[in-house]
């Protein structure tokens, strides 16, 4: 008895794409990002939290690499005159073996630092860039609750609490 097949739903970086002004850089062989929700519970006159609140959703924290130092260079010089106020898109693509393609976008992006480990060897030296992001959208679809969605949540507590009175 053999073991079963999972290779079909392993997914695999593919491309990301820079943009700065009109300008494109693709060097890039990893990206790391997240955007936490912060909720709190809801209370009422009891100790006890009712509900929990819809959340605020934080700035997106990540990480990009260059796999080519002259290229990541080539970005950060881009950024001039002031490179950690200059906003920018990350656009990158996840690719499936059997040719499913996951995308995923990050809006106004800012530098927070700048990272190097250069060192002897046979690879290529390259850059990293710690980042922060506005808004994410992943395969078109906003990933931050839209003003309707908003309302609709707001609805649902106010609902819930009514059901408890």
């Amino acid at each position: 008895m053999g073991f079963p097949d999972h290779s079909g739903f392993a997914i695999s970086f593919s491309h990301a794409v820079i943009k700065v002004d009109d300008r494109q850089y693709i060097g890039i062989d990893g990206v790391k990002i997240s955007q936490d929700l912060s909720d709190t519970p809801v209370y009422g006159t009891s100790r006890a939290p009712l509900r929990r609140s819809a959340g605020q959703l934080g700035m997106g924290m990540g990480n990009l690499r260059f796999s080519d130092f002259e290229q990541g260079s080539d970005f950060f010089r881009s950024l001039k005159p002031d490179p950690f106020m200059k906003l920018w898109t990350l656009d990158y693509t996840l690719v499936k073996e059997d040719g499913t393609v996951r995308s995923i976008e990050c809006k106004a992006c800012r530098l927070l630092s700048v990272s190097f480990d250069h060192q002897a060897g046979a690879e290529a030296l390259g850059a990293e860039y710690p980042f922060s992001f506005l808004s994410m959208r992943i395969d078109g679809a906003d990933v931050i609750l839209s003003p309707a969605g908003i309302a609709q949540a707001v609805l649902g507590i106010a609902q819930n609490l009514v059901n408890l009175l």
